[in-house]
This record gives C-alpha cells, structure tokens and sequence, in this order.
C-alpha cells in the first residue's frame, strides 16, 4: 500500500509540473501605454526651447529662439503624436586660428513623431542644415530613437528613452472646452541620434568612421528640449496614462 502511495503522489506531481510549464499564465503580458487624446480633429501649435543638443560635429548650447511647432491630428485616441519643430539661431562654437573661437548658428526643421511607448521617429524625411559660413553640411536622416524601436517587437516594448508627457490644465471660462481647457507638455532628453556629413573637396574628414555611402558618420548625437502648451485649436489635447 505504501509503494502505491508513493507512486501516485509522484504521478501527481509529474502532471502538476506538467501543466505549470504549459500555463500561459507565465507569458510575459504586453505593457499597457498611454494614449494622446484628442477632443476634436484640427490642427495643433506649440511652443518651446531647446536644451544642449549634438549633432554630427556641432554641440549647440541651445537656440536663441523658442521652438515653435505645428501639427495635424484626428479626432479620439493615438499611440503617436507628430509635430514640425523649428528650430532657430541654434548657437555654438567653432575654434579659429591663434586660439581664437567664433560663434555660428545653425537653424533646421525636424520632423519629430512622439509615440506614448516613450521612443520617437524622427522624420519622415531626411533633414540637412549648414552653420554660419560652413562648407559641411550635416544631415540628420528618417530614424528611430532609440533604434532598437523601429522593430515590430521594439514598438510592442516600454522604452525609458527620455521622453516625458503631462496635461496642462486650465480651469475653463466657458462651456466650449468642458470644465478644463487642456493642453499638451513634452519633453526629450534622448541619445543614439544618428548624423551624417558628405565629403567634399572643400570639406574634409579624418576620422575613421564612414558609412557605406563615404559619408562621415556620426552615432552618439543628443537631442534635448521641451514643448509647452501645445494647443488644439479649439478643443482640448491631452495625455491619457496607461490604466
């Protein structure tokens, strides 16, 4: 009577393993994120300032003038946000002879695809920029940051990229926009940007780094700064955090 204890006891365990192993309650469940939520479609505005930022060969302290940015969206919830950010007299410095430094500034318009998972695209086009009285011209090609984002499984993942979104609210004056008229704030602080220079006669490189274009490559640019108030003509834009 006891072997036959034992042995059924064994058995059992045997199935309960089993059927531990095959439980999909042990797949990793797929994070929940945010939504940007749009009372109304139209169109959105925003301004801003931008914070350090390098890229390719030039590290701009910042841009003497704020950010401004527009954008389109559809009525109800989205994963993305796109806004056009321009960015102007962006300052640095370029060393000169004897020791000497002189101030150059750069000005471009970027693309920038806010998604709530907390990565970015950057585009969609490719985006090239000269400073003051340079023959290089840097270009800043359609990607995603971080880049590990741009795949199927890196868009279904949470990424702590930098990339920060709030609601600012406003109590309402009137019935138009509810009891709180709402606006969105975002701010990035992210790396991985990826530059480019094509090489010229009048501009040369030294380094080792090129891509398969002879282009010289740049891997470890930053793009930092922030919108605020971004404003959806006339109804309310905010962010929904996951539940």
């Amino acid at each position: 009577m006891r072997t036959t204890r034992v042995a059924g006891v064994l058995a059992a365990a045997a199935v309960l393993a089993l059927s531990v192993l095959a439980s999909p309650a042990l797949a990793k469940e797929a994070p929940v994120f945010g939504k940007f939520k749009a009372s109304i479609a139209g169109s959105t505005h925003g301004i801003g300032e931008a914070g350090e930022m390098v890229l390719g060969p030039y590290h701009f302290e910042e841009c003497e003038k704020e950010l401004r940015s527009q954008g389109e969206v559809a009525m109800g919830e989205s994963e993305t946000f796109f806004q056009e950010v321009k960015f102007r007299k962006c300052e640095t410095t370029r060393p000169g002879g004897g020791g000497l430094e002189e101030t150059v500034y750069a000005s471009f318009d970027l693309g920038m695809e806010f998604h709530s998972n907390g990565s970015m695209k950057i585009g969609p086009s490719a985006v090239t920029f000269q400073a003051t009285n340079s023959l290089c011209q840097v270009t800043i090609p359609a990607q995603w940051v971080p880049a590990g984002a741009e795949t199927e499984k890196g868009q279904e993942r949470q990424w702590e990229a930098g990339i920060e979104y709030e609601t600012e609210k406003e109590k309402s004056e009137t019935k138009k926009f509810g009891e709180f008229r709402e606006r969105l704030d975002i701010e990035w602080e992210v790396k991985g940007v990826r530059t480019t220079v094509k090489l010229t006669p009048e501009c040369k490189y030294s380094g080792s780094r090129k891509n398969a274009a002879g282009e010289a490559e740049f891997i470890s640019g930053r793009l930092e700064g922030e919108l605020e108030e971004i404003t959806l003509g006339a109804g309310n834009l905010s962010f929904v955090e996951p539940v």
